[in-house]
């Protein structure tokens, strides 16, 4: 092989590379947990929400059946999940959602059931919803439920 295609091949490897490691997804689903049994859902709202992440939660909390209810509950039963998320920022020539988690809680026990987390260092996934797609379709996959329909006409992925 000559050295241009030698240099080239390796170039692509690295940029590969980089790409691959740049985004990191986990989803934990407390041992026998599942979100299938439940039918309500509390999505706290932030007082700030730069990237309108409520907005994207409470469709894909809808999407995947629950009822998403107004406030808080006051006779939780256990069929009910408070769900809350935190989000921060990144710039890269523009402010991204560098780094997220949401938490679905059993609401009458306080036992976390489900926790996903994404954190990504740079824009190369979009602002926003690429890196949604991704966290609720981990999400999705562990409940064996379809991939999401929210992102599909998306042009910020």
């Amino acid at each position: 092989m000559s050295k241009g295609i030698i240099s080239k091949c390796c170039s692509l490897l690295m940029v590969l590379g980089l790409l691959a490691g740049c985004a990191t997804i986990q989803t934990d689903v407390a041992n026998g947990q599942s979100l299938k049994k439940y039918k309500q859902a509390y999505l706290e709202p932030l007082p700030k929400d730069e990237f309108n992440m409520y907005k994207a939660i409470f469709w894909e909390l809808n999407d995947m059946g629950y009822k998403v209810v107004a406030s808080p509950f006051k006779k939780p039963e256990d069929t009910d999940l408070s769900v809350s998320y935190t989000y921060e920022a990144g710039w890269d020539l523009a402010r991204y959602l560098q780094a997220f988690q949401i938490r679905f809680v059993n609401a009458m026990t306080d036992q976390v059931v489900v926790t996903t987390s994404y954190r990504s260092v740079g824009i190369w996934r979009g602002a926003r919803d690429g890196r949604l797609e991704d966290a609720f379709n981990s999400i999705r996959s562990q409940e064996g439920l379809p991939p999401t329909k929210q992102f599909m006409n998306s042009n910020q992925r």
